[in-house]
């Protein structure tokens, strides 16, 4: 709703713009030829006016630019008595013949525009189904997103992550798939896709990783790219006991919130990146560790970590976050995008996400037998 409510003002206030533009330039066409001295033709000059207006206005308000344009130079030619001589006439006709040609222009003009909103709904809808919002609440904890693409006018790039609600638990995936453009959100879409059967039919963190990874391999064959297409990433499960479960794919480490410290939350070693699964000796290692109530899990990939300020130092998150460890979900994920940003220059250097994990449940305790009757 707000993004819809900011389209609706910022089309209200580009009509007004487009409507006083013509009109600025047709009162001071005006004032220039009644100031002129009266053996200056200066009339000529309200020609521009419905050519100003091709670019601004609808076909009905270039017409209404072009009469009115009319009517006030028949003014200034009766004041200035030149009413109907040949100068005169003259830019009544050429008022009138770019008035015609700016009516056209405006509706290819408008037309044009149609086509490339149309063209952008579409992309955003698609970009929409490919990264899906993230969901506020699921199962026993609470969720806030942040997704900051390379291309200023992107919503999606090389980064993905899903949060799913399962009958095994809550579970995440952040990654960061290699490449940009394209080529990098199709082989998002695919492991996304992925992610989203298996993390409701695989039971074990361990099976999910061998689908995410034989996924991946299949991708790279299919997109004739092997050697090219691997992404690292993080799935993380969050069960109704008071645990955490991860499996790590060469991705930046998760960040444990808890009591005012941030820790890193999986071993400084973690596994290769998906897609080189058959170099590996072992599987994927996975990591338990607890997750209590209030305890938060801050998921990330490495265009937040690798963002360089104009010295070339890299954001330093786990120092910021030591600051901001009391702020709620939202506003520790808006303070960490201004201040990204910031360090940064405003410049977007790469694709950034964040994933805000927080649990607001405790642990449903199983359940104990009781002795009939």
């Amino acid at each position: 709703m707000p993004r819809a409510r900011r389209a609706v003002g910022e089309a209200a206030y580009g009509a007004t713009i487009g409507i006083l533009v013509p009109l600025v330039a047709l009162v001071v066409s005006a004032v220039l030829v009644l100031w002129a001295p009266s053996h200056t033709r200066f009339g000529p000059v309200f020609a521009a006016v419905p050519a100003l207006a091709a670019a601004t206005c609808t076909v009905t308000g270039i017409a209404c630019t072009g009469l009115l344009t009319s009517l006030t130079s028949l003014l200034v030619a009766w004041l200035h008595g030149w009413l109907l001589d040949a100068p005169s006439l003259g830019t009544i006709i050429c008022i009138a013949a770019v008035s015609l040609a700016a009516m056209w222009a405006g509706s290819v003009r408008l037309r044009r525009e149609q086509e490339l909103a149309d063209v952008r709904l579409i992309a955003e809808t698609a970009q929409r189904v490919v990264l899906r919002p993230v969901p506020e609440r699921l199962g026993p904890v609470r969720l806030n997103g942040l997704y900051l693409a390379a291309h200023h006018r992107a919503r999606i790039g090389g980064d993905a992550y899903e949060c799913l609600e399962t009958a095994f638990g809550v579970r995440v995936l952040i990654a960061d798939i290699r490449g940009k453009g394209l080529p990098a959100v199709d082989a998002a879409a695919a492991l996304l896709t992925c992610f989203r059967e298996a993390a409701h039919t695989e039971r074990s963190l361990d099976r999910l990783a061998k689908r995410l990874e034989d996924s991946t391999q299949r991708y790279a064959r299919t997109a004739g790219a092997f050697s090219e297409c691997f992404a690292t990433a993080v799935v993380v499960e969050i069960p109704t006991e008071e645990v955490v479960r991860i499996v790590h794919f060469g991705h930046p480490r998760p960040l444990l919130l808890r009591s005012g410290c941030s820790v890193p939350l999986t071993p400084s070693v973690s596994g290769l990146p998906l897609g080189f699964g058959d170099l590996a000796q072992a599987g994927h290692q996975l990591v338990t560790t607890p997750f209590r109530l209030g305890d938060r899990i801050l998921l990330y990939t490495d265009g937040v970590t690798e963002c360089r300020a104009d010295d070339g130092t890299f954001y330093p998150l786990l120092r910021r976050l030591q600051r901001w460890t009391g702020l709620t979900g939202a506003a520790l994920l808006d303070t960490l995008r201004e201040d990204l940003l910031r360090h940064g220059g405003g410049r977007r250097q790469d694709d950034a996400a964040l994933i805000l994990v927080e649990r607001v449940d405790a642990a449903i305790p199983a359940p104990t037998a009781r002795p009939a009757g």
